[in-house]
């Protein structure tokens, strides 16, 4: 089929790094992975991150300010993409929080992001990922952040370490993915070439489901067999957060507030 960009749009600890380590081991796509990935040490390793490709063009930010500069970096930036993935499809990862990073000024806060928009012009396959059980995602973030661990969790690495969640800040969290995911609907409502589904019907038994393989090949042709290099922890959160009764229902409680399923 004819290359597509496909998008996976989603927040933090939704499953997406398993999900494109599948789609990359089919050959059918060359992965760039989270493109506006701004943390220095991931972004010199990976030349093909926005970060790295203005300052390999020297783009100025008050060159993207305005909607016309904007629009001619994000041209040039996914025809580098394409230029690099060859026959392949263009694998990008886009979180709920990163898509102002290329964005013009005057934008309201709620509004379509700029780049989303781009990438609808380009009928790029945009996939969004969601989890039902939203304590889970938020409480695996926390965790990841506070120990400095976001892969391969074990009693090993985790060393009798516990750790108390700030309910508070959780609370807030939850709001903002709950309100960036209803946006992100909303932004798609009426855009044809999308896959939306939740985690949880994602994956079954650390496999990706046959429903979802259906809709990507509908889409995109590409052929899921392989199974998805998904690790689990092997060490349950309850051990960790010593509050976490308490912060699961203060998470799902924001859930039930803002999600209408």
């Amino acid at each position: 089929m004819q290359q597509r960009i496909i998008c996976i749009i989603a927040g933090q600890r939704a499953g997406t790094t398993a999900l494109q380590h599948a789609m990359h081991a089919t050959g059918a796509v060359r992965n760039y992975g989270e493109i506006f990935q701004t943390r220095l040490d991931r972004v010199d390793g990976d030349r093909h991150t926005f970060v790295s490709f203005v300052r390999q063009n020297n783009i100025a930010l008050s060159d993207t300010i305005a909607s016309t500069g904007a629009a001619i970096a994000a041209r040039q930036y996914l025809d580098w993409l394409r230029e690099g993935a060859g026959s392949r499809h263009v694998l990008i990862d886009v979180k709920l929080n990163a898509w102002s990073a290329l964005s013009p000024a005057w934008r309201y806060p709620h509004e379509e992001p700029f780049f989303l928009a781009r990438l609808k012009e380009e009928r790029a396959v945009l996939l969004l990922v969601w989890r039902k059980n939203l304590a889970e995602q938020v409480l695996s973030l926390f965790i990841a952040r506070e120990l400095g661990i976001w892969h391969n969790l074990s009693a090993r690495r985790l060393a009798g370490r516990t750790i108390t969640a700030p309910i508070k800040q959780l609370e807030r969290l939850s709001t903002l993915i709950c309100r960036s995911e209803s946006d992100m609907n909303e932004h798609l409502q009426d855009y044809s070439d999308k896959i939306s589904i939740a985690y949880e019907d994602l994956y079954r038994d650390g496999e990706l489901t046959e429903s979802f393989k259906f809709a990507l090949h509908a889409q995109t042709g590409i052929e899921l067999s392989l199974r998805p290099l998904r690790i689990r922890p092997n060490v349950s959160k309850r051990d960790i957060v010593t509050n976490y009764e308490e912060a699961a229902a203060a998470i799902s409680a924001i859930a039930a507030k803002y999600r209408l399923t």
